[in-house]
C-alpha cells in the first residue's frame, strides 16, 4: 500500500528518475487503522493497482504480482519493501531476477519488538534476503550498521526516512509569521496553558493507556493543560472515555493533510508519544516541536521505528525509562520549562538532517549503482 505521507517522496523520486517510476500497490486491510494512512492512486508518478490479501489483520500479506511483469516485462530495477509480513516477497525477487532486473529491498531490516540476533529465525531470514539482492536501502544509519557485518558494503545504501519536509518548512514559516499565540486562538486553544500533542494511530503499541495516565498527572499540576490527540484506530473509544473523565482532551481524529495538522503541532509545547514512535518525530521537529517518549524495555531491542535515531535526548527531546510514568511527567515538565531551547534544536535538526532530498539521494544512488547490471552479478 502507499501511505499518504509517501506521495511527495514518490513524486520526487519519479522526477529524479526521469519519469520512469511505476508504483505497484494495493489497498490496506479492511477494518484496520492503516485505512487512515492509505491513499488511492498517485500524484506525480505512474501507478499500477495490485491485489492485496491480508491474513490475520496486518500479520501476513500476499500480493499476486504476475500482471505487473506482463504489463512491464523488462524492468530495469525492482524496489520492494523489506517486510517479513510479505509471504510473496521471496517469489517477487526471484521473478524479478528471471526478468533480468536488478533488485533493491528498502526498509527496517530488523524488528521493533525482537532482538537482532542470529539465533532468531526472522533475523536469519532477513539477512538471507539482504544478501540475495543487489542492494539494500536502509531507513537510517544505525539500520545500515546492523546489516553491515553480513552484506557487502557496496550493496548498502542509506536513505534517511522522512516526510515532505519542504512543505512542512513552508507551513512552519507561515505559522511563525502568524505567531504561536495567534495560532492558538484560531484553533480554540488557550494562549497561556501547556498544550500537549499525541500524533499517531490509536493502538495499544503507541502507548494510549500511558498517555492518559501521564496527562492525568499533568492535569493535577496544570489544571488548564490541554491534550490534543491526532489519530484514529481501535483504541479511539478508550481514549474518548478517558477524555470524558479527565477533561482537557481534544480528539481530532486522523488528519492526513499536513496543512490540517501543522497548526496544532506548531501551537503545542511538546509531542508526547509514550509508545513506539516513527515518522511523528520528523513531523514534530519540522514544526519546531520537541518530543517525549520512553526508552526500550530491553537494550537488545530497538522498540521504536528507525526514526528514533533522530531524537537526541537532552537536545530536541527526551527519552524516559520504560514504564516510568512519573519520569515521563517530569520530562514533559522539563521541556515546558525550556521549550524555546528544545524547539530551536528540533527545528535545526530537521533543517540539517531530515530534508526529503536527502532520502531521495540515497534511493537514487542505489538505483544508479545497480541499474544495468545483471541480477546476481554484483
Amino acid at each position: 500500500m502507499v501511505p499518504g505521507y509517501r506521495q511527495a517522496a514518490l513524486a520526487r523520486l519519479n522526477e529524479r528518475l526521469g519519469g520512469r517510476l511505476v508504483v505497484c500497490a494495493g489497498p490496506p486491510p479492511r477494518s484496520s487503522s492503516l485505512q487512515t494512512l492509505a491513499v488511492a492512486g498517485g500524484r506525480g508518478y505512474t501507478t499500477l493497482p495490485m491485489r492485496n490479501v491480508w491474513i490475520g489483520g496486518e500479520k501476513l500479506h500476499i500480493q499476486p504480482f504476475g500482471h505487473a511483469f506482463k504489463r512491464y516485462p523488462n524492468p530495469s530495477v525492482v524496489i520492494a519493501e523489506e517486510s517479513v509480513r510479505s509471504a510473496t516477497l521471496p517469489f517477487l525477487l526471484r521473478r524479478a531476477r528471471r526478468a533480468g532486473a536488478s533488485r533493491l529491498i528498502w526498509g527496517h531490516f530488523s524488528s521493533n519488538r525482537h532482538p537482532f540476533s542470529l539465533w532468531a529465525p526472522m533475523t536469519r531470514y532477513r539477512i538471507a534476503l539482504a544478501r540475495s539482492v543487489e542492494g539494500c536501502i536502509c531507513y537510517s544509519a544505525p539500520v545500515a550498521d546492523l546489516i553491515r557485518p553480513y552484506v557487502a558494503p557496496e550493496r548498502i545504501f542509506v536513505a534517511p526516512n522522512t516526510l515532505d519536509t519542504g512543505t512542512l518548512r513552508v507551513l512552519h514559516e507561515e505559522l511563525e509569521r502568524e505567531g504561536r499565540q495567534a495560532v492558538r486562538r484560531r484553533l480554540g486553544l488557550e494562549p497561556g496553558v501547556p498544550v500537549i500533542v499525541f500524533l499517531g494511530r490509536l493502538i495499544k503499541a503507541k502507548g494510549t493507556d500511558q498517555l492518559l495516565q501521564v496527562f492525568g498527572m499533568l492535569r493535577k499540576r496544570h489544571p488548564q493543560a490541554t491534550l490534543v490527540v491526532i489519530g484514529d484506530g481501535p483504541e479511539r473509544a478508550a481514549v474518548r472515555a478517558g477524555a470524558g473523565k479527565l477533561g482537557g482532551i481534544v480528539m481530532l481524529g486522523a488528519l492526513t493533510s499536513l496543512h490540517a495538522s501543522a497548526p496544532y503541532l506548531y501551537a503545542a509545547d511538546v509531542l508526547l508519544n509514550p509508545g513506539y514512535v516513527g515518522l511523528s518525530i520528523n513531523h514534530a521537529f519540522a514544526l519546531g516541536l520537541p518530543v517525549v517518549s520512553q526508552q526500550s524495555p530491553d537494550p537488545r531491542i530497538r522498540y521504536h521505528s528507525p526514526e528514533i535515531a533522530y531524537l537526541e535526548p537532552g537536545r530536541n527531546g527526551l527519552l524516559t525509562p520504560f514504564g516510568n510514568t512519573f519520569c515521563m511527567v517530569d520530562a514533559v515538565e522539563q521541556i515546558l520549562a525550556n521549550r524555546a531551547w528544545y524547539a530551536s534544536n528540533a527545528s535545526a535538526y530537521a533543517r540539517s538532517h531530515l530534508g526529503l532530498d536527502t532520502m531521495i539521494d540515497g534511493i537514487v544512488q542505489a538505483v544508479n549503482h545497480v541499474e544495468g547490471r545483471a541480477a546476481g552479478d554484483l
